[in-house]
C-alpha cells in the first residue's frame, strides 16, 4: 500500500443515515486519516440527489469533471485527481480497516476494481458478489463464497468498493443507469449499468470477502451470518415444497 497515492472518499447518502453506519463510517475516516498523509486525503459527501445522479455526481467530482446531469462537479484543493476512489453507501458499516484491506488485494491494473462482501437487505439477503452461470447470458449470487477470498465477479453491489480512478477514462457515459429487469439479471439498480460498462472495456471486477460491509435494512443489519442463515432457510422450504 502506497501511502503517497491520493484517496477521494466518497460517501452519497440518498435516505436517512442510521447511527450504526454513522459510527462504522467515522471509524473508517479516523483509520484513513491515520494512514494517509491529509494531502492526499479528499473528502466527498452529497445529500438530496436520488440514484442515480449521485453516484454520476460524486463519480464527476473526483475525475475533476465539469458537469454531470446539469450539476457542477466540486473541484478539489489544488486540482489534485485521486488515484482510488473509495466508496461507501449511507446505509453501509464499513470494517475500520477497510481500504487497507481492499487495497492490499487491488492493483491499478490488473485488479483496478476491488469490491467488499455486502448484502441484500432483503430476505433470502444474497450476497452482493455475483458470477455468470454457465449458459453465459445470466447471474447469480455467490452463495457459496469462501471467507478471505478473493473472486473474479460478473456484477456486485456498491456497497463498499474501491475504483481506481483511471476506470472511468475507459468506460462510457453515463456510468449509471436505471434499468429494467431483464430475464436472469436485477435491474432497477445502477451498480449493475456501471459492471455492463467495465465489461464492455474489458475491466476485471474483483471482491474480496475478506471484507465484510454490513447492510442496514429497516429492522436488521444484514451480514455473513444473517445472509448464511437465511440461505439455507430458503434452501429447506424449497426441499419442502
Amino acid at each position: 500500500m502506497d501511502s503517497q497515492e491520493t484517496v477521494a472518499l466518497c460517501l452519497p447518502v440518498y435516505d436517512r443515515v442510521f447511527p450504526k453506519a454513522w459510527f462504522a463510517q467515522a471509524q473508517m475516516v479516523a483509520e484513513l486519516a491515520r494512514i494517509i498523509p491529509k494531502e492526499n486525503l479528499q473528502f466527498y459527501k452529497v445529500r438530496g440527489l436520488p440514484q442515480p445522479h449521485a453516484q454520476n455526481f460524486l463519480f464527476s467530482s473526483v475525475l475533476l469533471m465539469t458537469r454531470e446531469y446539469g450539476v457542477e462537479a466540486v473541484i478539489p484543493p489544488g486540482g489534485k485527481r485521486a488515484d482510488w476512489i473509495l466508496w461507501v453507501e449511507h446505509d453501509s458499516c464499513p470494517p475500520a480497516d477497510m481500504y487497507r484491506l481492499l487495497r492490499d488485494k487491488a492493483d491499478p491494473v490488473e485488479r483496478p476494481v476491488m469490491h467488499g462482501l455486502s448484502f441484500d437487505k432483503v430476505f433470502p439477503f444474497a450476497p452482493s458478489i455475483w458470477r455468470a452461470k454457465t449458459d453465459g447470458k445470466s447471474i447469480e449470487p455467490i452463495w457459496d463464497w469462501q471467507d478471505d477470498t478473493m473472486y473474479r465477479l460478473a456484477h456486485s453491489g456498491t456497497c463498499g468498493c474501491l475504483i481506481h480512478t483511471t476506470v472511468f477514462d475507459r468506460i462510457k457515459r453515463p456510468w449509471f443507469r436505471m434499468r429494467p429487469s431483464e430475464p436472469g439479471m436485477p435491474g432497477m439498480i445502477p451498480c449493475i449499468s456501471l459492471s455492463r460498462r467495465m465489461h464492455e472495456a474489458n475491466i476485471p471486477i474483483y471482491g474480496y470477502t475478506g471484507c465484510i460491509v454490513s447492510h442496514l435494512g429497516d429492522e436488521n443489519e444484514v451480514n455473513g451470518v444473517v445472509s448464511r442463515k437465511a440461505y439455507q432457510m430458503s434452501q429447506r422450504h424449497a426441499q419442502k415444497r
